[in-house]
């Protein structure tokens, strides 16, 4: 790009140039100038195609600085997921996108480095677990479906306060872009780990054995030496929530009663010691 269109572009969009507009911007200039003849027809829509998908991804009408590396290595994620078969050289042509933003200083960063075609751990690891399925209960499920619905709220609400963040200064010294960009990280964080989840849940059936603990079954134990009554429900790890009384299948006490009977007891090793439970009811 000249200087002289950088200047005019910069003259008509301000600091604030949105990720849209730089699009447009670069497939005036790289996709429809005489140089580009020598690409194929089909190749060159392809290129365009992904690069508008990664636009959509992120959002078209944002303040490009606003951009962070996280957002780059989900759509790394992304990319890869909705792929039987990834073609790199789609993911190549928004590599470049990247590097043009770099090169002509709309970004702070170059970008392009955040964006890989090799699978991350965590992707890794949600793909050798995907066919192991999650047993929660009807509550557990709809808990997760409402705060996955009020995540997404605050992933929007978050991203409109990193717009304004950046569109008041510097964005290497702005301690509210800063504090916005890393709530966007874990609320982000949290959004994903509660999506592949709810993919591969399974509600539990209430009609299971009531006269054994098995995983969402309400439980009465009785403490040995104490007499003591503790109420717990049995949960998977991702559902357990101890203020809810709701405890792991992978904690001592629920290793200890996990496919027990009214009736037994059992031994669990606590800091204090060995404590002796006996299994009063179960429903």
């Amino acid at each position: 790009m000249s200087d002289d269109t950088k200047d005019n572009n910069d003259e008509i969009n301000g600091l604030n140039n949105t990720v849209n507009t730089l699009f447009q911007s670069y497939v005036q200039e790289i996709f429809l100038n005489k140089d580009s003849k020598s690409l194929k027809k089909d190749r060159k829509n392809a290129a365009q195609s992904e690069i508008g998908r990664f636009v959509r991804h992120i959002g078209g009408e944002r303040d490009v600085k606003s951009v962070i590396p996280s957002e780059i290595s989900e759509y790394s994620e992304d990319f890869i997921k909705r792929t039987a078969q990834p073609d790199p050289e789609k993911l190549k042509s928004v590599k470049k996108f990247l590097v043009y933003l770099a090169s002509n200083n709309y970004t702070e960063i170059n970008l392009s480095q955040h964006l890989r075609l090799r699978r991350s751990r965590r992707s890794s690891r949600l793909k050798s677990t995907s066919d192991r399925k999650v047993n929660l209960t009807q509550n557990g499920y709809n808990d997760m479906t409402k705060e996955l619905s009020k995540l997404q709220k605050e992933r929007i609400k978050i991203t409109s306060e990193i717009e304004k963040a950046a569109a008041d200064g510097d964005v290497r010294e702005n301690a509210p872009l800063e504090a916005a960009r890393e709530s966007q990280g874990m609320v982000m964080s949290k959004i994903r780990e509660i999506e592949s989840t709810l993919k591969i849940a399974e509600i539990i059936d209430s009609k299971t054995d009531k006269t054994k603990v098995q995983i969402g079954s309400k439980v009465l134990l009785i403490q040995s030496n104490s007499n003591k009554k503790l109420e717990y429900q049995l949960v998977e790890p991702r559902e357990a929530s101890p203020l809810h009384k709701k405890i792991s299948i992978g904690s001592p006490v629920g290793e200890a009663i996990l496919g027990r009977r009214v009736g037994d007891e059992v031994n669990v090793s606590t800091p204090q010691g060995q404590i002796t439970y006996r299994v009063e009811k179960t429903s």
